[in-house]
């Protein structure tokens, strides 16, 4: 009988993550900010900024979700699409218009597609 996989510590701290609560969450990140600087933590300006709150969008996400839209001309169906999921789900314009939650494989996809997406403007500048 296969023995199950260990998760990842990285997959540990994501579900824990997921399960705290909003003041938990910011005593971690105080305490991340403390270690860095401090010096003590690596580098994270390659880090991408979340995009969802366990299957919720964040406030942020929504707005560059709809700046892209408009600037390229699309509609939910048309990002779904370009995602790799069906384009008559409603679950991308249900969660834009009405904040309703969406599958975490939807959540990853579209953080792919925004990283993919955005403006020159919005990433870091490349040094010469």
């Amino acid at each position: 009988m296969p023995s199950k996989q260990k998760r990842t510590r990285l997959e540990k701290l994501q579900n824990s993550w997921t399960k705290a609560t909003v003041e938990e969450r910011y005593q971690f990140l105080a305490w991340l900010r403390q270690d860095s600087a401090l010096g003590k933590s690596p580098d994270l300006s390659n880090v991408v900024t979340p995009i969802a709150s366990g299957r919720y969008l964040l406030p942020s996400a929504v707005t560059r979700i709809r700046v892209l839209m408009a600037e390229r001309g699309l509609t939910a169906g048309d990002v779904m699409a370009e995602i790799g999921f069906a384009p008559d789900d409603p679950s991308l314009a249900r969660a834009l218009d009405e904040n309703a939650s969406l599958r975490l494989s939807v959540v990853a996809a579209l953080q792919i597609w925004l990283t993919a997406n955005s403006s020159p403007a919005n990433s870091s500048p490349a040094t010469s």
